[in-house]
């Protein structure tokens, strides 16, 4: 009778569990975290699940494209310089305070503040004063944003800018909570004080493990969110991750080494999605330093580089080598080119070491250069790769391997003499990879690069509305980018992901950003832990 007893009460409680069965998505990602504050983050794997927490004015669709988020429409004036942006209804924030108009303000304005140093504040120098405000000439009241009622915020901008709703839905334009920064400060993030208005909340974050999420009940669309959570896995060890991949241990991984590619072609072709990617691979010069403010060396270095064998040999993913550092799929743009490419190889390196002969470096007096890189994935092949290349020129190289969120650190505080890095654009539009040369992009322009003209083009293609006319000047500057080379692209990239057959709802995009309440698993549920 015990017996029976038992087995009745275990048959209960497996049914007890089935019911409450969670639909669990666990998502790879290439690195951990360094911030999930969406004004402080700086790569696109924390912005994925920045994307996830929170959301702005403007959110991406499942196709990519701009859709409203706590906005319900918007309008723009005759003239392109003003929007209006009209607030859903009863907006919550996950603690149930009320997510008003004013949020949006005390947000744009605490991005664009200096002393919040966000990296992609230079984007919306696009608001009225917003370059001003950022580098601290005007008080953050000055910025263009205002909020006339509760439910209604007001951009006006310094010149009409078509790709503003594509803009705002970057998670560095999520709404932050005034009220937990309020209260904690830069420790508002923690998962005991985190606040979020997106599709899910944080309630877990194992530093090197895992990073937990959990649906937002108070999200205005939480009844669409067929999640129940979402966990992301971060690793730097890519081989490792499509392991896990294969043991059903991720449903989705949004990397992997590029020499897998023909592996996993022939044994995930139904998982496997490789499209065109608004990427681009580069070396950052760090042209503070004497050696490399010298346009001649930074050529030579340019001119010894093979980006055909980088893009077949090394980097073996369907990366094609870079003519120019917007990629030839960028909407409504033909980028200026690299005209050296055509050139055989031998002339080009002959052509090399004449010009740093001309900068007094030679076999008695060798240009030595410290490359700096991540030690996740094809970053390491890529600098061996292109210090083989430039030992045939007669530069020797250190190679000086660290994490990425180490990496990312140094480059924005100019802690390196060459680094590999990478650009993924925020919108699709020349300007979007562009605008990190900027003088004025002080946390996105690692080389340091400052040439007047080329801001004066920038600047002036701003203020052209006529498209064939700006995009021409867009042209122009791109050109003297590659002509000066404060950066040397390599190769234009490709969005790579794995994608278990049970995700349902998912389809690749051209920006790459896939959020997760778009998508549902269909199979036996998981709890979150």
């Amino acid at each position: 009778m015990l017996r029976r007893c038992v087995a009745v009460a275990i048959l209960v409680i497996s049914f007890v569990g089935a019911a409450h069965a969670e639909a669990i998505l666990q998502r790879g990602i290439r690195l951990e975290p360094a911030s999930l504050d969406p004004h402080k983050y700086n790569t696109r794997y924390e912005a994925a699940i920045v994307l996830d927490l929170f959301e702005g004015l403007v959110a991406f669709g499942v196709d990519g494209t701009p859709q409203p988020g706590l906005a319900q429409r918007w309008s723009s004036s005759a003239d392109g310089r003003t929007w209006t942006f009209t607030l859903r209804p009863h907006l919550q924030w996950s603690d149930g305070t009320p997510l008003t108009a004013d949020d949006v303000v005390f947000s744009l304005r605490r991005l664009m503040d200096p002393k919040t140093a966000a990296i992609y504040a230079p984007l919306m120098y696009v608001l009225k004063n917003g370059h001003a405000v950022n580098t601290g000439a005007l008080p953050v009241e000055a910025l263009g944003v205002a909020a006339p009622s509760a439910d209604t915020v007001v951009l006006d901008l310094e010149n009409p800018t078509p790709y503003l709703p594509e803009l705002l839905a970057n998670g560095f334009l999520a709404v932050v909570p005034p009220q937990a920064i309020a209260a904690w400060g830069d420790g508002w993030t923690k998962v005991e004080h985190m606040v979020t208005d997106g599709g899910f909340v944080l309630t877990k974050w194992s530093p090197q493990n895992r990073i937990v999420l959990a649906r937002n009940p108070r999200y205005h669309d939480a009844d669409k969110v067929a999640l129940d959570g979402v966990v992301y896995y971060p690793s730097p060890d890519l081989d490792a991750a499509v392991t896990r991949f294969r043991a059903g241990e991720l449903d989705m991984q949004s990397d992997f080494a590029s020499g897998r590619m023909e592996q996993l072609r022939a044994e995930l072709p139904h998982e496997l999605y490789i499209a065109p990617a608004l990427e681009t691979f580069y070396l950052a010069l760090n042209t503070a330093l004497p050696k490399l403010a010298d346009r001649r060396v930074r050529l030579a270095l340019s001119l010894a580089i093979d980006r055909d064998l980088l893009a077949a040999k090394v980097l073996r993913d369907g990366s094609v080598a870079a003519r120019s550092f917007a990629p030839p799929t960028t909407t409504g743009y033909e980028p200026a080119t690299m005209a050296f490419l055509d050139a055989p190889m031998e002339s080009r390196l002959a052509q090399a070491r004449d010009l740093l002969a001309q900068a007094g470096y030679g076999p008695d007096r060798p240009l030595t250069l410290t490359y700096s890189h991540s030690t996740a994935g094809e970053s390491k092949r890529v600098a061996i790769a292109v210090a083989a290349m430039w030992k045939q020129i007669g530069v020797k190289v250190t190679l000086s391997g660290t994490e990425g969120k180490v990496m990312f650190a140094n480059l924005r505080q100019g802690n390196f003499e060459v680094a590999f890095a990478d650009w993924t654009a925020d919108f699709n539009d020349a300007a979007s990879f562009l605008y990190p040369l900027q003088s004025t992009s002080v946390s996105s322009n690692y080389s340091r690069y400052s040439n007047p003209a080329y801001d004066g083009l920038l600047a002036q293609a701003a203020t052209t509305t006529d498209r064939r006319a700006r995009a021409d000047l867009l042209r122009l500057a791109e050109a003297l980018i590659l002509a000066d080379q404060p950066i040397l692209p390599l190769a234009v990239g490709v969005s790579k992901n794995l994608v278990s057959p049970q995700v349902r709802g998912w389809a690749p995009n051209a920006v790459d950003v896939y959020l997760s309440r778009y998508f549902s698993v269909d199979r036996e549920g998981r709890t979150l832990q």
